[in-house]
């Protein structure tokens, strides 16, 4: 009983003040990393997040977000793998006079969870309507890729037919691939927020900069390591209370707000085989690069004041 009381009484502190939910829309940028992949890709994003934007203790503050993110289908042509294919039979496959074999569009898809927790001071602190801190941001990222072929483009694979025995693994072959990533990172933020018009209208904003550490793990590949990188986001948004100053209204603790959020993950010198077909670590070493990772929403939310 103890323990659920102080269960219960932890969870109406963290999220005392306020909480809104928010809904965004946007585009999110994929480049680097998977063997191919070597021009950046783009395409719509959604995401879903619950947020609490700042709440203090004396002019000590926390806050923190959780979203959720869901890319539509990014696609491109593996240039590079193509490229590959041509110059390294030696380890790739026995090139006979027929076509060598090539690698259709691949398609991929991320979706995955993102979770910051807030901890500082406010250095300016006129009120909690107007306030200036620095601290620190903390949390994991935890994004999956689906990666499969394109559905519009077959490949070239007429001599794989009649090489059969040198490609004991050729059925693999541009088959579904899972990445998973776990990412913990930690570094300094900085929050705001200005009261425009009492009690009415507020512009607020949270800057980020992480070291991050990845755990990397693909299912074609059966492939698991550890990577370093950064975490970077920026969020500004305006936050209206319409029936502040309405004492009688059941609605003076409602909010809505409005804004744009950018986030970036970067990890450093990976290389990613989907293909299934087991390319030498010697091939993949020196084709490791940055792999990013980046949105941009602008998002809407509704939100309730205790």
């Amino acid at each position: 009983m103890v323990k659920k009381i102080s269960l219960s009484l932890a969870l109406c502190t963290l999220f005392a003040n306020a909480v809104n939910i928010e809904y965004g829309t946007g585009t999110f940028g994929m480049e680097g990393g998977f063997l191919g992949l070597d021009h950046r890709i783009d395409c719509d994003i959604s995401t879903f997040t619950i947020k609490k934007e700042h709440g203090n203790f004396g002019k000590f503050y926390f806050g923190f977000d959780f979203t959720w993110l869901d890319s539509d289908r990014l696609r491109q042509a593996q240039k590079s793998y193509n490229s590959l294919a041509k110059k390294g039979s030696e380890y790739l496959w026995d090139v006979t006079n027929n076509k060598n074999a090539t690698i259709p569009e691949i398609e991929y898809r991320v979706k995955g969870l993102d979770i910051n927790l807030y901890l500082g001071y406010d250095i300016l602190h006129k009120d909690n309507k107007n306030y200036l801190g620095i601290g620190l941001v903390t949390g994991l990222s935890a994004p999956v890729i689906d990666a499969d072929k394109g559905d519009s483009v077959a490949p070239d694979l007429g001599f794989m037919y009649d090489s059969a025995g040198y490609l004991l693994d050729a059925y693999r072959l541009f088959s579904k691939s899972k990445t998973n990533f776990i990412t913990y990172k930690i570094g300094p933020s900085i929050t705001f927020q200005k009261e425009l018009i009492e009690s009415k209208l507020f512009l607020h904003g949270t800057a980020s900069y992480a070291y991050q550490n990845a755990d990397i793990d693909n299912s074609i590949a059966h492939m698991g390591l550890g990577a370093n990188g950064t975490f970077t986001s920026f969020n500004v948004g305006l936050t209206f209370k319409p029936f502040a100053s309405r004492n009688s209204s059941k609605y003076q603790n409602l909010f809505v707000t409005a804004g744009y959020n950018y986030s970036r993950w970067e990890v450093k010198d990976v290389a990613f085989d989907i293909s299934g077909a087991k390319i030498s670590s010697k091939i993949l070493d020196p084709l490791k690069s940055k792999f990013i990772m980046d949105s941009q929403t602008a998002y809407v939310g509704l939100g309730l004041s205790f």
